[in-house]
């Protein structure tokens, strides 16, 4: 006789997939533990509507970029979308999903030493959208910001910077200060002979600034806290009475599409689990919903998706979503 299944054991089956779907979720914002198999490339939107970025990209042969201590080690190396993944596996599905085109790369040693080398990795993301998104989200934490570019910061034996549409990555094979030097000045060079459009990433301005480091914002260009729909989503992170929580944003298309995504966002997290929480806030529409003891809320101030997430309490979720609009309010006209 087939045995009959309790409803202990469904309730617990289906506690194991919520708690799987929010663990992969939440690797989205975990940046030095990305997963790319979270990503689905192909529809991130890479362009601001009114911004335009149509550089050509950088020579394959970067030695024009290397200070004179360096010389080459390697012959130059390109690829593109199709062969991505033969240089960088396990993260290539990260940058196709940003909008990535084309990738030079290049060994050099020095000089002085030919023992010790460096890498320099040029990533053609598309836009700054792209280039910033796939910076956000491989930031090193313990690194230290420098004033090379808009967005940029160096580690022991890193250096990592976002030039208009590229991503640059150089890594060396020692923690050595002339080694470190030697990063800089290829960085240097290529932010000076590389034209570029100076576009602005907008939503930057969007978050409040209380509780938050600027440092803390990323772009999830697919599958923002595992809704496929989510896409383009920024988020920052917050902390509020010793307690971390996440603002999002993203900008869409209408009002109309903005409005629906909250809907379906509801949705989505109510058929994994959710309760809906009655909520008295001056957010007319806002949807707030526990979900495995946090709090999910989501909103559109126009054509502004906002909302907080993984708040672990509800005061804190809506004080900070009260932020939001009201910044909102005040940036988007």
């Amino acid at each position: 006789m087939a045995r009959t299944v309790s409803k202990t054991e469904i309730y617990i089956g289906y506690t194991i997939i919520i708690v799987l779907l929010l663990i992969s979720g939440g690797i989205l914002l975990k940046q030095f533990q990305y997963n790319p198999s979270i990503f689905k490339p192909s529809t991130f939107q890479t362009e601001s509507p009114a911004l335009t970025t149509t550089p050509s990209s950088p020579p394959s042969d970067l030695i024009q970029y290397a200070p004179d201590a360096l010389t080459a080690l390697t012959p130059a190396e390109a690829f593109g979308p199709e062969n991505l993944s033969d240089k960088i596996n396990g993260k290539a599905e990260l940058y196709l999903s940003a909008g990535f085109i084309h990738l030079a790369s290049q060994r050099f040693a020095a000089k002085e030493d030919s023992g010790d080398w460096m890498e320099a990795f040029v990533y053609d993301m598309g836009s700054i959208r792209g280039s910033f998104a796939v910076f956000s989200l491989q930031r090193r934490y313990e690194a230290k910001k420098i004033e090379l570019s808009d967005f940029a910061y160096k580690s022991e034996n890193g250096l990592f910077f976002v030039h208009g549409p590229y991503y640059v990555e150089i890594i060396s094979s020692v923690a050595q200060e002339r080694m470190t030097d030697l990063m800089l000045s290829f960085g240097d060079n290529f932010v000076r002979q590389t034209a570029v459009s100076h576009e602005r990433i907008k939503e930057l301005a969007y978050f409040p600034a209380p509780y938050f480091s600027e440092d803390s914002i990323s772009l999830l260009p697919t599958n923002g806290f595992g809704f496929e729909r989510f896409d383009s989503i920024f988020t920052a992170q917050y902390v509020m009475a010793d307690t971390e929580l996440t603002a999002f944003l993203s900008e869409r298309k209408s009002q109309t599409e903005a409005a629906e995504l909250v809907t379906a966002y509801t949705s989505f997290l109510l058929a994994n689990g959710g309760a809906e929480v009655r909520t008295s806030m001056d957010i007319p529409g806002a949807k707030l919903v526990e979900i495995m003891d946090t709090f999910e809320l989501v909103f559109n101030q126009g054509v502004m998706l906002a909302g907080v997430h993984g708040a672990e309490n509800r005061q804190n979720a809506e004080e900070l979503a009260l932020m939001l609009k009201q910044n909102l309010a005040r940036a988007v006209q």
